[in-house]
């Protein structure tokens, strides 16, 4: 039996931690039930607001690790009319990332795991002694799993125009309904200025069903950082992952990398602040019986801006 060709890679960023001068805020993984033992596959494909590129993330564990490929063994992404390799190491350990040409045609999206020696090597660094050195396929050459990109998804209200003065204002949020089982979730990215200061850090709210409506308070997205234990779900992981590969295609590439694991010397309570605003729709997808388990969505996800202003 071949041998997996897999090795642990050091700490990349496996989770957001939020240093304050008071207390640290620490994220969690935002990629659930992980098993301690066997092999499990992440990947979620994106479309965002219809556009024609779709962001690709992907990773897999080994006993609840994440593992980075070498030698020749890489990600593939494609549609019946594009592909691309994922060679580029992605945003949390262990995981790859690219963008990849999508059209309305283009509903299902494969990833399979090729054994590519000569592209898959060139982003990557070895010893002196095995840069010409293909150990060959490992036994996961060949699986694949596929995700369905759901509707996309249309944001029909949303109050944007008056800043929101209190964290305990509600966003009052309809979109048309997708259907099917698909759930809802937003990530934030927040940006806080007090004057002197400006904090940036991002979020996750878990909406559940796609029903169309929901009414969404604005401590999802602001805090106290005088709170020991806010009432906020910082982004991490793969949700990180994700919505930095989002942001980076937005600004064409110029998206900062430390985006959401700087210091918060503002206050957001106590700021103006920005806050954009992403719905994603996810769609769960099938892997083939190569991993014990796995966690794979098709998703599209569109935009929208509040404010909030302290009153």
């Amino acid at each position: 039996m071949k041998t997996i060709r897999f090795y642990l890679a050091p700490l990349c960023l496996s989770s957001l931690i939020v240093a304050l001068s008071a207390c640290e805020f620490e994220g969690s993984n935002n990629l659930q039930g992980v098993p301690d033992q066997g092999l499990f596959i992440y990947l979620e494909a994106n479309r965002h607001e219809n556009g024609d590129i779709a962001q690709i993330a992907a990773a897999v564990f080994k006993d609840s690790e994440p593992l980075n490929a070498v030698g020749g063994d890489v990600f593939k992404a494609s549609t019946n009319t594009s592909e691309v390799l994922l060679t580029e190491a992605g945003y949390y350990t262990g995981s790859y990332y690219s963008s990849l040409p999508i059209s309305d045609v283009d509903q299902d999206v494969t990833l399979t795991i090729v054994h590519e020696p000569v592209l898959a090597r060139e982003d990557r660094w070895y010893p002196v002694d095995v840069i010409n050195v293909d150990p060959g396929p490992s036994e996961l050459v060949g699986n694949s799993v596929t995700v369905t990109l759901p509707p996309p998804v249309v944001i029909t209200t949303a109050q944007t125009a008056t800043p929101y003065i209190s964290i305990s204002d509600s966003i009052n949020l309809t979109w048309g309904e997708g259907g099917e089982g698909d759930t809802m979730r937003i990530r934030a990215a927040t940006t806080c200025d007090n004057g002197l200061n400006v904090s940036t850090y991002g979020t996750e709210v878990a909406l559940g069903d796609d029903d169309g409506i929901e009414a969404i308070t604005i401590n999802n997205f602001i805090f106290d950082t005088a709170e020991e234990f806010p009432a906020i779900t910082f982004i991490a992981n793969v949700g990180l992952g994700m919505l930095q590969q989002v942001l980076n295609d937005l600004s064409a590439g110029k998206a900062d990398p430390d985006f959401f694991a700087r210091q918060l010397p503002a206050n957001p309570i106590e700021s103006d602040c920005e806050i954009r605003l992403f719905l994603f729709r996810q769609r769960n997808g099938v892997f083939d019986n190569a991993f014990d388990n796995g966690s794979v969505k098709g998703s599209t996800s569109a935009e929208f801006t509040i404010y909030y202003s302290p009153g």
